[in-house]
């Protein structure tokens, strides 16, 4: 009888195969997919105030040829339309805002992206641009670039304003982020603010308006969400707030905000990390799918603080859901 050999190869059924390539959604962007997003924020506010615009796109998840969702980061795009007195005056002064935008948006990348190439010649919309690109700094491969131009226009206090892209996504989707995403990071709509873009369906998104007067910054957003009421979406706003140490509430009540039915303002004070305390005005409305809020922090004890709510902002603030 002949011994059966215990370090003989596996059955056929218990060979390991290399798996199937994972399934991705938006390799090919099907140009009927993407709509003009002119956007559903505005801030009629004064030359006194800063606009800058921040827009946020996620695509669909990979998936296994199976319908399993991939678990990995995210190929995100974030494109910001931002006045030169908007940033820093302390970050690269004397440099032209489309340089100062692409050094300073490069903090949004994910941790451990390390620059490839910098100051790249290449266009968005018609505008002369530059790029950067990034790998991942172990080595794995490209995974990110950062876009940017001056538009040549002027905002209201007479500030140059540049426009930013900032596109990235795992090494092993940058075949998808650097042709999807370059194609959506560097549209223009012909004729319109640059602050306007465009979205392919089926994509999460988020706008983003930041307001900046100096004493006090305003930030105000909207996005989709599942939250069916208020007091849902109110939970999934505090939820996402840093560690609230030692809060102390100051009050609630209910606000007008044009284009929700229904808004409530909450202030409080608390001690962040290493700070002294904030004064933080939170605003916050839900309607048709889609989650308002508006924050304001200021320290407490400066001199804005006494004084500062946001009933002279809100009345400037419009959805057009």
């Amino acid at each position: 009888m002949n011994a059966v050999n215990p370090y003989g190869p596996p059955p056929p059924e218990f060979r390991d195969e290399l798996p199937a390539p994972p399934i991705d959604p938006v390799r090919q962007l099907d140009p009927a997919t993407v709509r003009p997003w002119q956007g559903l924020l505005a801030a009629g506010v004064g030359a006194e105030w800063a606009v800058s615009s921040v827009r946020r796109l996620t695509a669909p998840m990979r998936v296994t040829t199976s319908g399993a969702l991939l678990d990995e980061e995210p190929f995100t795009l974030r494109r910001a339309v931002v006045p030169d007195r908007a940033l820093d005056p302390a970050q690269n002064p004397g440099l032209p805002v489309a340089d100062r935008l692409r050094r300073r948006f490069r903090v949004m990348l994910p941790h451990g992206s390390a620059p490839v190439s910098e100051g790249e010649p290449c266009r968005i919309g018609e505008l002369p641009a530059r790029c950067d690109r990034f790998r991942d700094r172990t080595g794995e491969g490209l995974r990110a670039f950062v876009v940017s131009a001056d538009t040549g226009e002027l905002d209201a206090g007479g500030s140059p304003v540049g426009v930013v892209a900032v596109v990235s996504g795992p090494p092993s989707r940058y075949e998808t982020v650097a042709a999807t995403g370059w194609s959506l990071a560097t549209a223009a709509v012909p004729g319109r603010p640059w602050r306007e873009w465009a979205a392919p369906d089926g994509w999460h998104w988020s706008e983003t308006l930041q307001l900046d007067a100096g004493d006090r910054i305003v930030n105000a957003s909207i996005e989709e969400t599942w939250a069916q009421d208020l007091d849902e979406w109110t939970g999934e706003v505090f939820a996402r707030a840093p560690f609230l140490r030692g809060k102390r509430t100051l009050g609630d009540r209910p606000v007008r905000v044009d284009g929700l039915r229904e808004a409530r303002m909450h202030r409080f004070d608390w001690q962040p990390s290493g700070r002294g305390r904030m004064l933080t005005n939170v605003v916050v409305g839900v309607q048709d799918g889609v989650g308002f809020q508006l924050v304001m922090e200021l320290p407490f004890h400066a001199d804005a603080a006494l004084s500062a709510t946001l009933d002279d902002v809100l009345p400037a603030v419009r959805l057009g859901l």
